[in-house]
């Protein structure tokens, strides 16, 4: 009987690798699509700058809105070795926590980070900057988006303000 506890225990390790609080496995899986979104805070319509940026092994795309109007929509190939830096290091993105001023937050900026496979979401990390709040978790997802993000020209290019 202990046999088959082991086995039952192994099996579980093997088909759950890297499983962490927020459902992360330890690299992102081939067929993952990944979709990042900043919120950028409240200002005049041209210095709003918000953006998301969904990627998948193959291609990534970028589209920057200012209040829903859409200022840019670009495309590019996904490089393998790009892809294989943000695969390789979202295990790293395990323990980011999100904690929400109870207050509630008027004029932050805002970030967002899912993963999913097949349609279902596996890995979903949201939260709100605001005095100090969440700047480390924000920070450590730019810092990770940042292979897939310099895929396209800097913000000032590809919309810029006024």
């Amino acid at each position: 009987m202990k046999s088959a506890w082991a086995l039952l225990l192994i099996g579980a390790a093997v088909l759950m690798p890297g499983c962490g609080p927020n459902g992360n496995a330890a690299a992102l899986p081939a067929d993952a699509t990944v979709s990042y979104t900043f919120r950028d805070s409240s200002m005049p319509p041209p210095y709003h700058r918000s953006f998301v940026i969904t990627f998948d092994s193959t291609q990534a795309r970028i589209v920057v809105d200012s209040y829903g109007t859409v200022l840019a929509d670009r495309t590019a190939p996904m490089p393998p070795e790009t892809w294989r830096q943000v695969s390789d290091t979202f295990a790293n993105l395990a323990d980011v926590k999100v904690i929400e001023p109870e207050q509630g937050c008027t004029g932050g900026t805002g970030f967002a980070l899912s993963v999913a496979r097949a349609g279902s979401v596996t890995f979903d990390l949201a939260g709100t900057v605001c005095s100090g709040a969440n700047s480390d978790a924000q920070e450590r997802l730019r810092e990770w988006i940042r292979p897939v993000r310099s895929l396209f020209p800097p913000m000032e290019q590809l919309a810029p303000e006024g």
